[in-house]
C-alpha cells in the first residue's frame, strides 16, 4: 500500500501559500510535556537555512525547538557551499572563508568572490565548520517528524524517544543511510524548494521515504520506524541521468568530520569582487576534490 503523506512546493522563498502542521490546541509532538499554546516562536519544519519560507509545525513547543536547532547547526555545517546550493538563509547567503582573509559565495546569480590580498593562486581551498554524523541525520528525521500528520506519530515514538536523547547510532532501530544530491547552477533554474513524503506497507514493513529539493541540493532519505531494514534508492539512477543530478550515498557512523573543497577558479585583484559562472566540469571538481 503506498500514501503521499505531505506534499508542498515554494518558489522564490515566498512565505505563502503557508502550510502548519498539527494542531495548535495540543501538547507537543515531541516531548508530549509542554501546551504548545504558549508558545512565542513558530517553528520551521525545516530548517530556514534550507531556504524554508512556508511549513510551520505548530504543535512543537518553543523548548523542542531550542533543543533541535543545536543539532540543525550539524546539518547547515555539512550542507554544500552556497556557490553549489545558491541557498538563502535568514541571514543572506552565506559565505565561505578562506585563510587569508577571503571569502566566497553563490547568490541566485552569480558566484562572488572577494580577495583580500593579491594573489597567483588559480584555486581556491576551504573547509566547512565541523559537523557530527549523528546530529545531521537526527535534523534530517527530525524534519520529516515534523511533517507527520498528528495520526502517523504513534508509529514513531521510538524514534522521538531517540531523536530527543543524546544516544548515537547504536540506539537506532535500522542502518543510518541517505543520499544527497547536487546539480550544477544555473541561473535559469528556478529557486525551489520541494518536499514530498511518501509512506509504504510492503512485507508489513512500514517504510517513509523523505525526498527534498532546496535549489540544487537533494536529499533522499528512507526511515522505517519499526523494522531494521538495509535501504536501497534504485530509483534515483532515473532521476539522476534524466535532471542530471549527482547523487552520493552517505553512509552515517558516529563521527565528527567536516568537508573539504577544492574550486579551481581565476581571482580578480585586491578588493574586486570578481563575478564567474560555475561550469558542470568545475563543479565536478569541487565534489571529486571534497574530503
Amino acid at each position: 500500500m503506498f500514501e503521499q503523506v505531505f506534499s508542498h512546493i515554494q518558489h522564490n522563498y515566498n512565505l505563502s501559500p503557508t502550510v502548519e502542521v498539527g494542531e495548535r490546541d495540543s501538547l507537543c509532538r515531541f516531548c508530549k510535556l509542554n501546551d504548545v499554546k504558549f508558545n512565542k516562536k513558530r517553528a520551521h519544519s525545516f530548517p530556514e537555512f534550507l531556504g524554508n519560507k512556508s511549513i510551520f509545525t505548530v504543535n512543537e513547543c518553543d523548548e523542542c525547538n531550542a533543543r533541535f536547532s543545536k543539532i540543525e547547526k550539524d546539518l547547515s555545517n555539512f550542507i554544500p557551499p552556497t556557490i553549489i546550493t545558491r541557498l538563502r538563509g535568514k541571514k543572506g547567503y552565506r559565505p565561505n572563508y578562506i585563510k587569508g582573509g577571503s571569502k566566497v559565495y553563490g547568490d541566485d546569480q552569480f558566484i562572488t568572490l572577494i580577495q583580500e590580498k593579491s594573489s597567483e593562486k588559480s584555486s581556491l581551498n576551504f573547509s566547512s565548520q565541523t559537523f557530527d554524523m549523528v546530529k545531521v541525520y537526527k535534523a534530517i528525521l527530525k524534519s520529516l517528524i515534523s511533517i507527520l500528520p498528528d495520526e502517523k506519530l504513534k508509529e514513531f515514538s521510538t524514534a522521538i524517544g531517540w531523536l530527543r536523547s543524546n544516544q548515537n547510532f547504536e540506539s537506532l532501530n535500522h542502518f543510518p543511510v541517505f543520499w544527497c544530491g547536487y546539480r550544477m547552477p544555473d541561473v535559469n533554474f528556478p529557486i525551489k524548494m520541494e518536499i514530498e513524503l511518501t509512506r509504504e506497507i510492503s512485507d508489513n514493513h512500514i517504510i517513509y521515504i523523505l525526498y527534498c529539493q532546496f535549489n540544487n541540493f537533494f536529499i533522499y532519505f528512507p526511515f522505517s520506524p519499526t523494522s531494521k531494514l538495509f535501504f536501497k534508492a534504485e530509483q534515483l539512477a532515473s532521476k539522476a541521468i534524466a535532471e542530471n543530478i549527482h547523487y552520493e550515498k552517505v553512509d552515517c557512523g558516529d563521527v565528527i568530520t567536516s568537508h573539504s573543497y577544492k574550486i579551481n577558479l581565476p581571482l580578480g585583484e585586491p578588493d574586486i569582487t570578481s563575478r564567474e559562472e560555475l561550469t558542470i566540469e568545475q563543479l565536478n571538481n569541487i565534489l571529486k576534490n571534497r574530503e
